[in-house]
């Protein structure tokens, strides 16, 4: 029995990650008001609605309104933000603002920033802003912006208004 309530907790769970990272916040609301009290969420979860691109912030919203001790800001959490091109700079800005002290801004999460190829200005805008002394301009970082397509123009020129010395450091 209990290997039976095992199986169905995980398909519960893989479920509702699958429907935080495509559907919106009334799909996700509703699935946790049917299922909620049979399953945790997870870090892949919470990974999952930060890469929601339609409704990633109110995704992440209702799970910290609904579930606030089980949301775990991880790194992984983070990247996901940062590297997510249509809504990455919402759903950064609202984990920074409810769970600053749990963001990390570690060189995996700027790369993904500066890579970020539809919103990477804007993300990597908002942790120079926020975060700027955990903001390290190092040529793994550059090198990011610099394959960034998309936004990488725009990422470079915001980096070198602001951390000029250092852009010219790592590329060097």
């Amino acid at each position: 029995m209990s290997e039976f309530i095992y199986n169905f907790t995980s398909l519960n769970t893989a479920s509702l990650r699958k429907i935080a990272k495509l559907d919106n916040k009334r799909n996700v609301a509703d699935f946790l008001k049917r299922r909620g009290g049979e399953l945790k969420i997870t870090e892949e979860v919470v990974k999952a609605a930060a890469e929601n691109l339609e409704s990633g912030k109110k995704v992440i919203a209702l799970l910290l309104k609904q579930r606030r001790g089980e949301v775990e800001v991880i790194e992984e959490v983070v990247i996901a933000a940062a590297g997510n091109w249509r809504s990455g700079k919402e759903v950064m800005a609202l984990l920074l603002e409810q769970r600053g002290s749990e963001v990390k801004v570690t060189e995996e999460v700027v790369k993904a920033a500066v890579g970020n190829m539809g919103s990477g200005k804007e993300v990597t805008a908002l942790l120079l802003e926020q975060r700027g002394g955990e903001v390290k301009v190092i040529e793994e970082v550059v090198k990011a912006a610099a394959g960034n397509t998309g936004s990488g123009k725009e990422v470079i020129a915001l980096l070198l208004e602001q951390r000029g010395e250092e852009v010219v450091r790592a590329a060097a």
